[in-house]
């Protein structure tokens, strides 16, 4: 089975209804959260050309109920893996978990469902097909972040439904704040610039004599080897 890489399918808006457009495939994650979209963006590119064909919807399109139907009709029902991320509970997307639900129990389909954020819900994973241990799993993933991590969320879901073999590692812990270092060098983004156009060029008929002792010998104590470091903290 070949793998596609598509992303958030178009949508045409038609008197106040949108509708995506989608063509089915054996993966499809729904989720509200940009980051999860473009993180998979990147690591479906990753995965192996035999791995299944995923299409990723944008939870925020899917909120009118006709939506919800035509989208199910479509493309859920020929799914055989439908990953659910959502914020706030079961009650955030309650007709569209229904909808999913009905689907997964008339096709015996795997269902994930899951939260959109690193809070642990029971109950809306207990919405699940899998067993509790599986789909944690798969949250850890997705909670931690990051496109390796998605890459082995997706190798681990396919070796728990579709018995692959990729035998992917456990979730990689992402650090929340990192220490980004730069070089400012004075020396050479200004000063020693100058010099070389102004002083230093006088240097050769006059002061250039008198640096030795003076404006040349400051310049390889003080501006022309001026190097700091400075520190940056980044939460991540």
């Amino acid at each position: 089975m070949h793998r596609t890489s598509s992303i958030s399918g178009g949508w045409n808006q038609s008197e106040g209804l949108i509708f995506l457009e989608q063509t089915p495939a054996p993966f499809v994650l729904i989720t509200a959260a940009d980051t999860d979209i473009q993180t998979l963006a990147v690591a479906v590119t990753k995965l192996p050309t035999s791995f299944p064909a995923l299409r990723v919807a944008n939870l925020l399109q899917l909120q009118q109920q006709l939506t919800i139907d035509t989208y199910g009709e479509q493309v859920l029902e020929l799914a055989q893996v439908i990953i659910l991320r959502l914020l706030g509970g079961r009650s955030y997307w309650s007709y569209g978990l229904e909808v999913v639900q009905e689907i997964v129990q008339r096709n015996g389909k795997t269902l994930i469902v899951m939260p959109g954020d690193d809070a642990f819900d029971p109950d809306l994973i207990s919405q699940s097909t899998l067993p509790l241990g599986i789909v944690n799993q798969v949250w850890q993933y997705f909670s931690e972040g990051g496109v390796e991590n998605f890459v082995n969320a997706l190798q681990f879901i396919s070796d728990s439904c579709l018995l692959t073999a990729y035998n992917p590692p456990l979730p990689r812990p992402v650090p929340r704040v990192g220490l980004y270092e730069w070089e400012v060098r004075s020396g050479e983004w200004g000063m020693r610039g100058q010099g070389d156009k102004g002083t230093r060029g006088q240097g050769d008929k006059g002061t250039r004599g008198q640096g030795d002792k003076g404006t040349r010998g400051q310049g390889d104590k003080g501006t022309r080897r001026t190097r700091r470091i400075r520190h940056s903290i980044i939460h991540l």
